[in-house]
């Protein structure tokens, strides 16, 4: 049952009090910290998932319910992003390992159609918007992590995901041609022609 701190707390915060949600960050932001290392092992995604969490709670805070205990609430919250991050790395890993089965044809693939497939890569990076361009070559060329990019760009962690998805979505559209190629995982594709 949720009590009347927190309803009063989550009142304010629904109508955009920026103090509030500085003091839930400040009370709860290491401690979530903490506690997603516990399922991550790794305290840069911990930060970087707790800090995922704070920008969706106010970016939804006009929608936001909570019928338990706050501090419950946010603890659920991290669990299940960190639950969700996990099945994400296990099944991206499944794919790069197979896709890594398949990197004898990538060196098997005629110079000219690798020619004309890394030109067609750089013409539709080339075609993105401004940002978002940027955004992907910090991410893939650059190596930097999403929060790295955030930062350097003065945006949230969430834009740059969004940027990074939108990039990738037409990367697949317009090299559907490749499609026998592409199959094989756009991401690890274009890793293995930025090493070469």
């Amino acid at each position: 049952m949720i009590n009347q701190t927190d309803i009063s707390l989550l009142d304010r915060f629904r109508n955009g009090d920026v103090k509030v949600y500085e003091l839930l960050f400040k009370e709860y932001y290491e401690p979530l910290c903490k506690y997603a290392v516990r399922y991550l092992g790794n305290m840069e995604a911990a930060e970087e998932t707790v800090q995922d969490l704070f920008c969706t709670l106010w970016e939804k805070r006009e929608e936001l319910t909570i019928s338990s205990n706050l501090k419950g609430y946010l603890f659920g919250a991290v669990r299940n992003n960190c639950l969700r991050q996990l099945k994400h790395l296990e099944v991206r890993n499944r794919h790069q390992q197979e896709v890594l089965k398949h990197a004898d044809t990538l060196s098997d693939m005629d110079p000219m159609v690798e020619l004309e497939l890394s030109q067609k890569i750089e013409q539709c990076i080339e075609s993105l918007p401004v940002q978002r361009q940027k955004i992907f070559r910090m991410s893939r060329q650059e190596g930097k992590k999403y929060k790295e990019i955030a930062e350097e760009l003065g945006l949230s962690i969430k834009t740059v995901e969004v940027q990074m998805s939108k990039a990738l979505k037409v990367l697949r559209e317009e090299l559907v041609e490749y499609l026998p190629i592409v199959l094989l995982g756009m991401e690890v594709l274009l890793e293995l022609f930025w090493r070469r």
